[in-house]
């Protein structure tokens, strides 16, 4: 939650604020912008979530698909992939591209990048893109 800088465009902001504040804000891991939400706070409320209402679903066998933005994101591979503060701030997504983790024994075993596809990547991991496609298929039943 972007507080008083939602709507506002990065230039805008940067006019507003400063370069340098907006770039806190914007990387910082405990900075909220005013009236707004730092990654923190986001942290707090999406594991929570995940844990209460993803983890029962992956425990009985199931499958899950998450679709999340930004912070909410970033909090919930933090979470699964044991990042500290400082390696969260610096974690780069990009727009589109599937991450897989297997959920195995209680454990999360990631198979994809959050950069793109990789030799441990989703694409590694499927056979073909019909077995791809199929996945996600059950994922929403």
């Amino acid at each position: 939650m972007y507080g008083e800088l939602q709507g506002l465009n990065k230039q805008e902001t940067a006019d507003r604020f400063g370069k340098e504040q907006v770039h806190e804000w914007r990387r910082s891991y405990d900075t909220p912008p005013p009236n707004g939400e730092s990654l923190e706070m986001c942290a707090d409320r999406a594991v929570s979530y995940f844990k209460d209402q993803v983890v029962p679903h992956l425990t009985a066998g199931k499958h899950v698909m998450v679709a999340a933005h930004a912070n909410s994101l970033r909090s919930i591979i933090m979470h699964l992939d044991k990042l500290t503060s400082q390696e969260v701030i610096s974690l780069e997504l990009s727009t589109g591209i599937p991450m897989l983790y297997i959920f195995k024994e209680g454990e999360f075993i990631r198979r994809g990048s959050p950069v793109g596809p990789s030799e441990a990547s989703v694409y590694a991991y499927t056979r073909n893109l019909a077995t791809y496609r199929d996945t996600l298929d059950s994922m929403v039943q």
